[in-house]
């Protein structure tokens, strides 16, 4: 047998502990939310359609100027979320990888496993009570780790931000235990830069500060000297004044680089914030508090967005549901009376309230509860589960049956989080689940039902989209994206007239919606109503200036009225702005071929591909083209190329067809135009007619002179 010492046996016992913690993870994560590497909900806007993510080379000036979400930072559309070290994260993944959200979402997961450890040696370190702290560590770490609050963080790419400001936060925070004794200013600076490095992951990072001071006072034990000792003592305590300051320093800063704009939100995202009352904005409020705690108590409710329609505003004081804020405000009333006897106590909900207070309504946000920002408050939460378990725990140490009964109802608990965690994780993996799933918990919520009706529309089922629409309008008669979207559904079924009325009624709502605008151009159009369009589409780019979509389509409004300069114009002007447009590359280069003018289709076609190398469309015109100048092997490469690409097109295997029968290459050209009346034989009418005149001819050919 081995005999450990006791340093050895401690490392074991660190190693045993570190290593159950990160297989928590793993079972919680490591299947189920890997194994769907699909992009879902806000991942789509910030990295899939992201171009400071997926263009190279590197747009440094891009990434430091636009907001999270691809806007430029000082622009009136945004956000105001200035995350561009976040932003380059995602752009190298994309440079080393490509767009795989497995491999994020893999690095998601070990950003969690990090920061479950680092909780851990951050509980372990701490000496302010007389709990068994080694004990209080693994479990409360044990309980971050398998938290279902915290499945959007680690499943949803963009989590990347909550993962990293923690990762920091953590840091942070062992940095100020570490130096408690030595109290090295160059520490205290070593934080203010570590804080503002998270800035640049998420705003949030700004707290960071004022959790390490709380994190100061109590292991100094300056909390048991008495008030009078501490207020004087308070002032002699340089480290605390300099990382207020520095905190407050890093806010203006963040503050002056979006020129102290706020961010203009829907009434949709955030009605709280909107309504005009101000007892019910307040009340409102403290009970979203209630209601992010009852997640972290009781994570069964999770929603993927907690807009209107989720959170039934209070409108006076005798509303039932206030109930649970006064009970919120007994437990900090408790931590206060006691915090000398139970300073764990405390501490934990100030690691809670702190990191929290930014998306406390101190300032207005464009969200009535957002899961991941519960991601940091939640190692306070944590700690104070545990803390709460210990005390009683070691309050019936003369019980053995209590004790037995505790530790099973712990593991069971335990239990449980983890089947949630993997059942919450499945739902991430696709949006059709977790859009789905949210009507379980807000079924009243339009957004849940607008974004039921968006992923429907995109994948072909009408009537599904058609239903929720009406079901989100229906929710809030003002959701003006619910209005234009339905109305492009009517317009898409052949609907003109239904489709203008609701496009009018989203304008009524919000007047400066340029995307409203060129749907009412496009739907316009349609009809033939060209002025109206015109005004329509004007209105678009006077709101949106560099609009290369609505581009695009006044260039189409000025084909149709066969005004040919102004249209190639137009469309010109759509791929300067935004060069990968293959849809108006493709009318140029269409207007270009029927024009004659072969040399500049293929000059400029050449162009369009070093922007959409392998877009078929421009690939396709490009070998008619070459096919029309009897450059009969450039046109074959290329219509082989674009076959490889969609194998089931009929006219790519038709115009191959044709090009084959130009060439004399007879025995192909017929199984080109076999292809594609396989393909589609009721639509290969050009097939069919040009292989029976082929067969015909070879027909003629092989018969006898007479």
């Amino acid at each position: 047998m081995f005999n450990l010492n006791q340093p050895h046996r401690a490392a074991l016992h660190s190693f045993v502990c570190q290593s159950i913690l990160v297989l928590i993870c793993l079972v919680c994560y490591g299947y189920g939310g890997l194994s769907g590497a699909n992009f879902v909900f806000d991942d789509t806007v910030a990295i899939v359609k992201n171009k400071n993510v997926n263009s190279l080379p590197t747009n440094w000036t891009a990434i430091f100027t636009h907001d999270f979400w691809g806007a430029p930072l000082n622009s009136r559309d945004s956000h105001k979320s200035y995350r561009p070290l976040t932003t380059l994260m995602f752009h190298y993944e994309y440079a080393l990888l490509g767009l795989s959200a497995g491999y994020m979402k893999f690095l998601n997961l070990m950003l969690h496993c990090v920061n479950t450890l680092l909780m851990w040696r951050l509980v372990r370190s701490f000496f302010i009570v007389a709990l068994d702290v080694e004990r209080w560590a693994t479990l409360s770490a044990a309980l971050f780790a398998a938290h279902p609050v915290h499945t959007e963080a680690v499943s949803g790419v963009v989590g990347r931000a909550e993962l990293m400001f923690c990762l920091i936060h953590l840091l942070c925070l062992l940095l100020t235990v570490a130096n408690v004794d030595k109290r090295s200013a160059s520490s205290y600076a070593l934080i203010l830069l570590l804080t503002a490095i998270g800035m640049l992951f998420k705003e949030s990072a700004v707290t960071i500060p004022f959790s390490c001071i709380m994190v100061d006072y109590f292991q100094t034990s300056t909390y048991m000297l008495p008030w009078s000792v501490q207020l004087d003592a308070a002032v002699n305590r340089m480290r605390y004044v300099c990382l207020t300051t520095g905190s407050l320093f890093l806010l203006l800063l963040r503050l002056w680089w979006q020129n102290f704009e706020r961010p203009h939100f829907k009434e949709v995202d955030n009605p709280i914030a909107y309504n005009d009352h101000l007892l019910t904005r307040g009340l409102s409020q403290q009970f979203l508090f209630a209601i992010n705690f009852w997640l972290l108590l009781c994570p069964q409710w999770l929603c993927f967005d907690w807009a209107v329609g989720c959170v039934r505003l209070i409108e006076n004081m005798w509303d039932i549901r206030l109930q649970s804020v006064i009970a919120i405000y007994c437990l900090v009333i408790l931590a206060f009376t006691t915090f000398r006897r139970l300073a764990g106590l405390m501490l934990s909900l100030a690691l809670i309230v702190i990191p929290f207070l930014p998306a406390s309504g101190i300032i207005s946000v464009g969200f009535v509860i957002a899961e991941r920002v519960l991601y940091v408050p939640s190692i306070g939460f944590c700690m104070l589960s545990m803390y709460g378990f210990l005390y009683c725990y070691e309050g019936v140490s003369n019980k053995k049956t209590l004790r037995v009964m505790l530790q099973v109802s712990l593991m069971l608990l335990y239990a449980v989080m983890m089947v949630r965690t993997k059942q919450r994780a499945a739902e991430w993996l696709t949006e059709d689940k977790l859009f789905t799933s949210a009507l379980t918990v807000c079924p009243n919520n339009a957004k849940v039902h607008y974004n039921i009706a968006r992923l429907a529309t995109d994948t072909g089922n009408t009537t599904r989209a058609f239903l929720h629409y009406h079901k989100a309008i229906q929710l809030y008669p003002n959701y003006e994206s619910a209005l234009m979207n339905l109305g492009n559904l009517y317009r898409e079924n052949g609907d003109l007239i239904t489709a203008e009325a609701y496009i009018r009624k989203a304008l009524k709502v919000y007047p400066r919606f340029p995307v409203a605008w060129m749907n009412l151009g496009i739907v316009q159009s349609a009809r033939q109503k060209y002025n109206e369009a015109l005004y329509s589409y004007e209105q678009a780019l006077k709101l949106r200036p560099g609009y290369a979509v609505c581009y695009y389509n006044l260039g189409n409004l000025f084909l149709e009225q066969q005004r040919y300069v102004e249209a190639m114009q137009n469309w010109q002007q759509a791929v300067a702005l935004n060069p990968r447009q293959p849809k108006a590359w493709a009318n140029i280069l269409t207007m270009l071929d029927n024009r004659g003018m072969y040399e500049d289709a293929l000059r400029i076609s050449e162009q369009s591909l070093e922007h959409l190398p392998h877009e078929p469309s421009i690939l396709f015109i490009r070998a008619n083209v070459y096919g029309k100048l009897k450059h009969y092997v450039e046109a074959e490469t290329l219509y082989k190329q674009i076959i490889a690409l969609d194998p089931n097109n009929m006219l790519y295997h038709t115009n191959l067809g044709v090009l084959y029968h130009r060439w004399d290459k007879l025995q192909d050209a017929i199984e080109s135009y076999q292809t594609a009346i396989s393909i589609n034989a009721s639509k290969a009418t050009t097939a069919r007619d040009n292989l029976v005149k082929l067969l015909k001819r070879m027909e003629r050919e092989a018969s006898p002179n007479i």
